[in-house]
């Protein structure tokens, strides 16, 4: 399981400011290295002006979740990140495996009430057979929320599996693609 050492309260749309900002917490704490440039105590006053940066870049830009990247990039932390259409739960587990705590976008009003609503984030820190673990910044104080894994690949499916992962700029994470054939061969 992976422990991210601080939880963010959230409402509304901020649960994604709040989960790019616990997964950000996440590497400064278990990649301790110079190259980062704010406080490691999470607790310090810089961190609620990154969390408040980020709720200014969201009234500004909406925050779409492939603009991560540049919010980050106006940070300068030592990290990356890239928006993942994923194929499937498996590319999760790999990450999970991987001690990388991916950010998944899904449809909880479908998770909830089967009716459609707006995409909602969460942080995924472990896997069982039957579930998915997340860190839900809207559950505050209890934050841990375990998302039936049949129930959260439908209303994960329907935001496209959409999935933000952060990692250090150090790490080199391949994306895999299927190569592409044509059916001539075939007919």
């Amino acid at each position: 399981m992976i422990d991210l050492p601080k939880k963010i309260s959230a409402t509304g749309n901020d649960c994604l400011v709040a989960s790019v900002l616990m997964v950000c917490m996440y590497w400064r704490k278990s990649r301790q290295s110079p190259r980062w440039n704010i406080a490691d105590n999470l607790d310090d006053q810089e961190w609620d002006k990154v969390y408040q940066k980020g709720l200014g870049y969201v009234k500004m830009s909406g925050m779409p979740t492939n603009n991560i990247k540049w919010f980050l990039n106006t940070l300068n932390f030592p990290l990356d990140s890239r928006l993942e259409l994923v194929e499937d739960t498996r590319q999760l587990t790999n990450l999970l495996s991987l001690n990388i705590p991916p950010i998944v976008i899904y449809d909880r009003d479908y998770l909830i009430r089967s009716v459609h609503g707006i995409g909602h984030a969460v942080v995924l820190v472990d896997k069982t057979e039957e579930m998915f673990v997340s860190i839900d910044p809207s559950l505050h104080p209890k934050y841990v929320y375990k998302l039936p894994k049949t129930d959260f690949e439908e209303a994960w499916k329907f935001k496209q599996n959409a999935t933000v992962i952060i990692y250090p700029k150090s790490y080199k994470i391949r994306h895999r693609e299927i190569p592409s054939t044509t059916l001539q061969k075939w007919m």
